[in-house]
């Protein structure tokens, strides 16, 4: 049985949220279509009962990395949530990712908390 990480409450069998800090890259068909999302590596944060639980956690990691919730979307140019720099997805680069998931660990949403460039690694 699953355990919340803040709270230690025990899971909804069909609703968690888990955030991951990933290493991922877009690669666009086409201008207007959306792109595919490559993600070499992923390592998560953990799982929590709630929204509220896990942006609590989001908002902590973020103060530590010295970042900022950007709640990105997925463009070609994003802005680091570091540096405030814009950089290309096409390239490989970190994303912190809170994602809603069933008990079966298949995604309902996914939102990316932020982006960081190349340079900056959280």
């Amino acid at each position: 049985m699953d355990k919340c990480d803040k709270c230690d409450s025990v899971l909804d069998e069909d609703r968690r949220w888990t955030i991951a800090i990933e290493t991922q890259k877009c690669i666009w068909g086409s201008p207007t279509s959306l792109p595919e999302v490559d993600i070499q590596f992923a390592d998560g944060l953990g799982i929590y009962c709630s929204e509220q639980h896990a942006n609590e956690k989001i908002a902590e990691y973020l103060l530590l990395a010295g970042a900022k919730a950007t709640w990105a979307d997925v463009r070609p140019i994003e802005l680091c949530a570091c540096c405030g720099t814009d950089f290309d997805t096409t390239d490989w680069h970190k994303v912190l990712t809170l994602i809603e998931e069933n008990a079966d660990f298949k995604p309902r949403s996914v939102k990316y908390a932020a982006r960081f460039c190349q340079a900056c690694v959280p």
